[in-house]
C-alpha cells in the first residue's frame, strides 16, 4: 500500500504540477488476530499515515487493504461504515481528543450510538462497565474531560475505543504524552483489556522499552518503507537493519554508573517529497555497500567516476570509512573552511581531519580533489553532488530497492530485512 499527499494545492500548482510527499511507499505487513503489532521509527516516518490509511481516514493512493476478507479500498464510505465499529482508533493526545462540552459517559457512548447499538440504558450501564474497567469510577461518567489528569482522559479514550466491542484498535502513540509511571499503569490496563476481549493492536511508537513491554512482533519503519519486521525477541537479541540497531543503541540505560554514550545517526533524514533511489537509509547509513563489491551497471557512469568507483573497491576499509566521513560532513556542511582561502589551505583542513592516514590514492584522490576545488569557490551543493555521485550513487545500495528474508535465531518465523547486506543470505 501507498500513501501519497500534494505538496502544493491552488492554481499555479495545477499549471505547473506538484511534487507528491511520499508518506506510505510499497508497504506490505499483516497483522495477526488477537496480537499485538509494534510499528516504531522516528517521528514523520509515516507510523500515522500508514495508522490511518489501514482504517480508510486517508485513502490509499495505491495497493489494498484487506480486513476480515473484505478489501476495504474497494468500498465506499457508506459501505465501509459498517465495519468501522470493527475498528477503532486511540490517538496520541489525550487531551485534544476528547470533546470538552461533552460529559465522559457521552463521549463513551458517541460510537455506540453512531452505530445505533444498545438501548440508552444499556449505552449507559456499558459506558460505566468500560469506565471501571479502564481503573476509573462509574460515578466520572458524570465529569467533564478537563476535571481528569493526563493518564486518567487516556483512560477515558481507551473506554470509548473498546465501547463497541471491535476487533482491530489503532493505538497512536497512546502513552508518549504520559509520565513514566502513568504510561506503566495505561500499558497494564491495555493488556488486560486485551486478554480478556481478544483485541488486536497496531501499536504505534517510538519508545523502544515500551514496544519491548507490549509487543509480540515489532516493524520498523524508515521513511515509508518498513525495513525489518520479526517477533519481538528476535528483533530486540538479533537486529538485522542498521538503522534498528542504531533505534535499540538510543534506548536509554537506567544506570548513572554507564557513561557510555549512546549511539546515534548522522545527518538528516531526506525529504520524502524526493526520496533517495535503492535503500532511502543509505544517506545515512554507517554500512553503506561500497562500488566495485556488486553487479551495478556503471556503463552511463563518466569515464572517471567508473574508474573511481573500481579503486574503491581495493582501497582498505579504514579509508573507505575516511572517504564516507568526509561525504557526510560535506553534505551536512558540519566543518569550517572560514580561514582557508585557497584549495591548498581548504585541502589541509580536509587531510587533517579526515584522511590522517594518508589519502586513499589514484582516482579517488582525484576526485576528492575536485571536491576541494569547489569548496573553495564555496560550492558546497556542487562538491556533495561529485562525491555522493561517485561514491553512493554506484553502489548497490543506490541503484536496487532491497527485501531479504533472511534465518531467525531467537524469536522463530520470517525475519523480513530491507538491506543489501544480507544479499546471498536470503530470497
Amino acid at each position: 500500500m501507498s500513501k501519497y499527499f500534494s505538496s502544493e494545492t491552488g492554481f499555479i500548482a495545477s499549471l505547473l504540477g506538484s511534487s507528491d510527499v511520499q508518506a506510505v511507499d510499497e508497504v506490505s505487513f499483516d497483522i495477526r488476530k488477537g496480537e499485538t503489532l509494534a510499528l516504531v521509527g522516528e517521528s514523520g516516518c509515516g507510523k500515522s499515515t500508514l495508522a490511518r490509511a489501514v482504517l480508510q481516514l486517508h485513502r490509499p493512493t495505491d495497493g489494498t487493504v484487506r480486513f476480515k476478507g473484505q478489501n476495504l479500498t474497494d468500498l465506499s464510505d457508506r459501505e465501509i461504515r459498517p465495519l468501522r465499529r470493527d475498528m477503532q482508533m486511540i490517538f496520541q493526545d489525550p487531551h485534544s481528543s476528547l470533546n470538552p462540552r461533552l460529559k465522559v459517559g457521552q463521549i463513551v457512548e458517541e460510537p455506540m450510538k453512531a452505530h445505533d447499538l444498545h438501548d440508552p440504558e444499556e449505552r449507559t450501564r456499558r459506558a460505566q462497565r468500560l469506565l471501571e474497567k479502564v481503573g476509573l469510577e462509574a460515578e466520572h461518567y458524570y465529569r467533564y474531560p478537563h476535571e481528569f489528569s493526563g493518564g486518567q482522559r487516556q483512560r477515558i479514550n481507551l473506554a470509548r475505543a473498546f465501547s463497541t466491542d471491535p476487533e482491530l484498535i489503532m493505538c497512536d502513540e497512546p502513552t508518549s504524552a504520559l509520565d513514566v509511571s502513568v504510561q506503566a499503569q495505561v500499558l497494564n490496563v491495555m493488556n488486560e483489556l486485551q486478554e480478556e476481549f481478544g483485541v488486536t493492536y497496531l501499536f504505534i511508537s517510538h519508545d523502544m522499552s515500551v514496544v519491548r513491554y507490549v509487543a509480540d512482533r515489532v516493524a520498523v519503519m524508515y521513511l515509508g518503507h518498513i525495513v525489518e519486521l520479526a517477533e519481538k525477541e528476535e528483533l530486540f537479541e538479533n537486529p538485522q537493519h542498521p538503522y534498528t540497531r542504531a533505534l535499540l543503541d538510543s534506548i536509554p540505560i537506567p544506570d548513572p554508573r554507564v557513561t557510555d554514550a549512546r549511539g546515534t545517526l548522522e545527518g538528516d533524514v531526506p525529504s520524502p517529497i524526493d526520496p533517495p533511489s535503492g535503500c532511502r537509509f543509505r544517506t545515512r547509513c554507517p554500512k553503506l555497500i561500497r562500488p566495485g563489491t556488486d553487479d551495478v551497471d556503471r556503463s552511463e557512469l563518466d569515464e572517471q567516476t567508473a574508474a573511481a568507483a573500481l579503486s574503491i573497491y581495493e582501497m582498505s576499509d579504514v579509508a573507505w570509512e575516511n572517504v564516507r566521513a568526509y561525504t557526510r560532513a560535506v553534505t551536512r556542511r558540519s566543518f569550517a573552511l572560514e580561514d582557508a582561502d585557497s584549495p591548498a589551505a581548504v585541502r589541509n583542513v580536509v587531510d587533517e581531519r579526515f584522511f590522517t592516514d594518508a589519502r586513499p590514492g589514484g582516482e579517488v584522490d582525484e576526485v576528492l580533489d575536485r571536491s576541494i576545488e569547489l569548496l573553495a569557490d564555496g560550492e558546497w551543493d556542487g562538491a556533495t553532488d561529485l562525491l555522493r555521485t561517485t561514491f553512493e550513487e554506484p553502489s548497490i545500495c543506490a541503484a536496487r530497492k532491497p527485501a531479504y528474508t533472511v534465518e531467525s535465531e531467537y524469536g522463530g518465523g520470517d525475519h523480513y530485512v530491507a538491506c543489501h547486506l544480507h544479499r546471498g543470505r536470503g530470497e
